[in-house]
């Protein structure tokens, strides 16, 4: 019993990591996936790099508008629990209440997972959900097989992954396990010539705390000037930072967070926050008009202003080593226009680090 709680434990904080891509340290297995037709891809997909030590292979799925998904293949050869308690791991992670293994059943599918048969169900992060995760959906896809156990996690906008679902399971259909699990060993064999071919007790678990969102002192963390006002509110579930700014107009709260790869694109993100003040949403057409370039530590980023009747958000999205960083003010819209000179000073003050990933 200890030990299964040990592995619920950890599990669920990798899943934690793996949505968040925080870098982890040396001591966890890091994966490549070479071409020996282990799957097929879609012909819109596109390997990138792995965002997170866990995952044996990424990939990103571009729509007809520029819009994007990411695709992870997360193996854990030694994980060993119920169906139900998978999808509750995930769900917790969204917010959402636990289910029984009843309502779990119901709430998944059986799909063909290469020669195997495996689960897939499909979860969308309530609005309120912290960090950027909110109103994003994720399709995950799990078996249980003599190869250990498989995760395929797709995440991004609801809408783009309606369009992309029916080739998600046809990748799904087209993968060996065996093969896969083949570069593993290989890939472990290499690294340690000496570790002999028994993988069983090897795992893929880091042998360190568990990660998490890294406080503002973090070295993987990139570093920032804090303007007069603002007060450390400390990380959180899915933020990495935050802030909090008291004035005329009510309080801002200033958040930082970041997800791997495009992170679902930028026309979806800006219309999930307008959304989130009660405005509908842009066009392709009017992006241009309603971002403005902003540079921090050399790279350049989109700043949008989204000023609701009540509330307001300004936002930067920022790309970095293969991470997409989310900076946010947000609160009553005077208080967001308050802060706005404050913090377009805070994100043109960051300055990365080479471990800011």
């Amino acid at each position: 019993m200890k030990n299964r709680k040990a592995w619920l434990t950890a599990f669920c904080s990798m899943f934690a990591l793996c949505i968040s891509s925080c870098k982890q340290g040396s001591q966890v297995e890091i994966y490549t996936v070479s071409k020996n037709e282990a799957y097929k891809l879609p012909a819109n997909w596109k390997q990138t790099q792995n965002t997170s030590a866990m995952r044996l292979a990424t990939f990103e799925v571009t729509g007809k508008n520029e819009e994007t998904a990411e695709v992870a293949i997360l193996p854990m050869p030694d994980l060993k629990v119920e169906d139900h308690e998978i999808v509750n791991l995930w769900r917790s992670q969204l917010k959402l209440s636990p289910i029984s293994k009843e309502e779990a059943n119901e709430s998944s599918e059986l799909i063909k997972i290469g020669q195997f048969d495996g689960r897939i169900f499909d979860l969308t992060a309530p609005e309120e959900t912290p960090g950027e995760m909110a109103g994003m959906r994720i399709i995950t896809a799990f078996v249980n097989s003599p190869v250990g156990t498989w995760f395929f996690k797709m995440t991004g906008a609801d809408q783009h992954l309606e369009t992309e679902r029916p080739a998600f399971t046809t990748f799904l259909g087209s993968v060996d396990l065996n093969k896969m699990q083949q570069e593993i060993t290989a890939a472990r064999q290499a690294a340690d010539p000496h570790a002999g071919v028994n993988m069983a007790n090897k795992g893929t678990m880091p042998t360190g705390p568990a990660g998490g969102p890294k406080s503002s002192s973090s070295n993987n963390l990139p570093k920032w000037q804090i303007p007069a006002g603002w007060t450390s509110s400390g990380p959180s579930s899915m933020i990495l930072a935050s802030f909090k700014a008291s004035g005329e107009g009510g309080e801002a709260k200033i958040t930082v967070s970041s997800l791997g790869g495009a992170a679902g694109g930028l026309l979806p993100n800006i219309n999930r926050w307008r959304r989130q003040v009660g405005l509908g949403p842009a066009d392709q057409s009017e992006l241009e008009s309603i971002t403005s370039a902003i540079t921090s530590s050399g790279v350049e980023g989109k700043l949008v202003s989204i000023p609701g009747a009540t509330q307001g958000i300004d936002a930067v999205i920022l790309p970095h080593n293969g991470q997409t960083w989310f900076f946010k003010v947000m609160g009553p819209a005077v208080a967001v226009q308050r802060e706005s000179e404050n913090f377009k000073t805070f994100v043109q003050s960051i300055q990365f680090n080479e471990n800011a990933r």
